[in-house]
């Protein structure tokens, strides 16, 4: 009769410790779930992908020209595309073309080249990025 209860006991007691270790499973993947989502969330760009890609690095590079011009000046950029160089992994030259809009309504068309350094962080801002070298013709 000892023999079964002693079976019993032991019996519950794997039970007890299979349960204790589903849950530390579940647990494990819910805190990597979570880690996860929170990796994938986050605007942050160079931690999954690398680094900038050339269309990422026109958007910054027409905000510096935009901002290297004075206020009252409108600038369009053209759709005709734009010339993209790399120096090093984060030195990039981008070259293309733009008008600015004059007081009489006219349009005078010109060429810019700028050169900026990305030095991490989020790709949309201005302050993940350096100005090296701006030119307009």
């Amino acid at each position: 009769m000892e023999k079964n209860i002693y079976l019993g006991s032991k019996s519950e007691k794997k039970k007890k410790a299979l349960k204790g270790v589903w849950f530390i499973l579940a647990a494990a993947a819910i805190f990597v779930f979570l880690i996860l989502r929170y990796v994938q969330g986050s605007t942050m760009k160079i931690g999954s992908r690398g680094l900038p890609d050339k269309e990422e690095a026109y958007k910054m590079a027409k905000v510096f020209l935009k901002a290297d011009s004075p206020g009252s000046e409108q600038i369009d950029f053209s759709d005709d595309g734009f010339s993209f160089g790399k120096k090093t992994d984060s030195i990039y030259v981008i070259k293309s073309t733009f008008e600015k809009h004059l007081d009489g309504g006219d349009l005078k068309k010109g060429d810019f080249s700028v050169t900026m350094r990305y030095k991490g962080g989020i790709v949309d801002e201005q302050d993940s990025w350096e100005l090296m070298n701006i030119n307009k013709d």
